[in-house]
């Protein structure tokens, strides 16, 4: 994907003290080395504190440019693949949707699925019928609804208080 953007985000909104960086208030600055030993991949490092009680940090990579922040209809296709790298830890990916029934908007429990790091490179392969929404909070939105106005892809922290938090993703691909 090249014609969105990647950035970061963090619980401080929210009244949490969590730390990412690159700073969701900075540009965003690739890492080296990608998957290939060579190149560049999006990288976030941090921690994430208990204040707000369920505290996180994390990147994502909006599907459009920064100056039209769109939304597509990615039901067409079958899934999402990535590459990561990291400490070890759990970690969501999640489709964020801009369909009027995710009440919350950005905030809402959007779909996804979670997946765990390792200090080598590997793949991860999740279809659509493989995402979820977590239980027990936000609007309860059909999978297929969500998938016609989708704008983003986040990778957030699972847990909390975290010491570190290093996470690497590349080629990541709707297919």
């Amino acid at each position: 994907m090249k014609d969105g953007f990647w950035y970061t985000y963090d619980d401080n909104q929210a009244g949490g003290d969590s730390g990412v960086t690159p700073a969701p208030d900075k540009p965003f600055t690739m890492s080296t080395p990608g998957l290939l030993g060579s190149g560049e991949c999006p990288r976030m490092t941090g921690t994430v504190t208990a204040k707000f009680p369920f505290g996180f940090i994390g990147m994502g990579y909006y599907l459009s440019p920064k100056e039209v922040k769109k939304s597509f209809d990615i039901s067409g296709m079958h899934g999402l693949r990535f590459w990561h790298k990291g400490d070890g830890k759990k970690y969501r990916v999640k489709l964020v949707s801009t369909h009027p029934d995710f009440k919350e908007k950005d905030s809402d429990n959007h779909f996804g699925n979670d997946f765990r790091t390792t200090d080598e490179w590997g793949q991860t392969e999740i279809f659509y019928a493989n995402l979820f929404q977590q239980p027990g909070w936000g609007s309860k939105v059909e999978l297929k609804k969500a998938l016609t106005a989708v704008k983003e892809i986040r990778f957030v922290t699972l847990s909390q208080p975290l010491e570190t938090v290093d996470l690497r993703i590349d080629r990541l691909e709707l297919f």
